[in-house]
């Protein structure tokens, strides 16, 4: 992996990990994490709890050091100050001074941020407007702010400064309908405006939304890049099956096998009484069906559905996994 102008982040060979109470190895929190993200594109991170995801995160932003491995942010290592000041930094949970009021807070930022006071009340007012935080609200001490309010102002913060690249940790949580469509407004804003973004969120269906390409990150090792939007986004359909056991004879999985391997499919789960497999397109679902016929395994039922990111983890998630029947 080389180093590109047009990147915003370049992770190169991260590895990190923790000592964790008596026990006697480490904890691996990232282990040999490289990717590469070009300014401009909204970039998502996924994966289990645990799976190294805010650990990456905090490297980005120089507050965890890794072992081994280096970041850098627009060509630049990330422990540059003026590197820093580029980002924007919209954590998961945020520890509010509660006898301020909101545009206090956002005042507080802009000045660690370094800009102009001369611009501060202006640019404040832009930022909620932009979150639409009611300006009713403005001027309340933040100990009467409902969550989700409190998390809008959170995004608030992020946005100071004009930063280059925002990092945002689960920015929908404790966010109504409302507050989403206002979180996908202020990201689609971001791309219009050439701002890189990452997106951290277990919320798979707004992350399929908001992002370009989206990296699933499991026990600390980055497991796939997938591209979700454009030409090269994946296009395959899942084929769920069922047959009864009445109609069983022995083992399933070498005619199952057989017959993908002559449909040209892939098996992703197969259980006693139910198969899940994948296939490129519709044409391949009816061939697979057929194969599947041809090799004496009794479909009773089979239903399809284009792959979304919530199939596509769970195939990733079960990567490695015995098949079991």
């Amino acid at each position: 992996m080389t180093n590109n102008i047009n990147e915003a982040v370049l992770v190169k060979g991260l590895k990190k990990s923790y000592r964790s109470g008596k026990a006697k190895e480490p904890v691996i929190a990232l282990n040999e994490v490289s990717l590469s993200i070009p300014r401009g594109e909204i970039f998502g991170l996924i994966g289990p709890n645990g799976a190294g995801k805010t650990t990456l995160i905090g490297c980005m932003l120089s507050l965890i050091r890794p072992d081994e491995g280096e970041i850098k942010l627009f060509g630049k290592q990330s422990d540059y100050l003026s590197v820093l000041a580029q980002i924007g930094y919209m954590p998961e949970r945020v520890m509010f001074e509660h006898w301020m009021t909101a545009r206090q807070f956002l005042e507080f930022h802009h000045g660690l941020s370094g800009r102009s006071p001369l611009s501060a009340r202006v640019e404040i007012e832009q930022i909620l407007d932009r979150v639409e935080l009611a300006e009713s609200a403005r001027g309340r001490k933040l100990k009467t702010y409902s969550r989700g309010m409190l998390q809008r102002l959170n995004l608030a913060q992020a946005l100071i400064g004009k930063p280059r690249l925002v990092l945002l940790d689960e920015p929908t949580l404790g966010l109504d309908p409302n507050g989403v469509t206002v979180v996908r407004q202020v990201v689609r804003d971001l791309e219009r405006d050439g701002v890189t973004a990452v997106i951290n969120s277990h919320h798979l269906d707004e992350i399929e939304k908001m992002c370009s390409r989206v990296a699933m990150i499991k026990d600390g090792q980055l497991k796939s890049i997938e591209n979700l939007k454009g030409e090269s986004a994946a296009k395959e359909y899942l084929i769920k099956t069922s047959w009864s056991t009445s109609n069983l004879n022995g083992s399933l999985l070498p005619s199952v096998e057989r017959a993908c391997g002559a449909a040209g499919a892939k098996l992703i789960s197969l259980e006693k009484l139910e198969g899940c497999f994948l296939v490129p397109n519709k044409k391949g679902a009816a061939e697979l069906l057929k194969a599947l016929i041809e090799n004496g395994v009794p479909v009773d039922e089979a239903n399809s559905t284009k792959r979304d990111l919530a199939s596509l983890f769970s195939e990733r998630s079960r990567e490695g996994e015995e098949v079991r029947q």
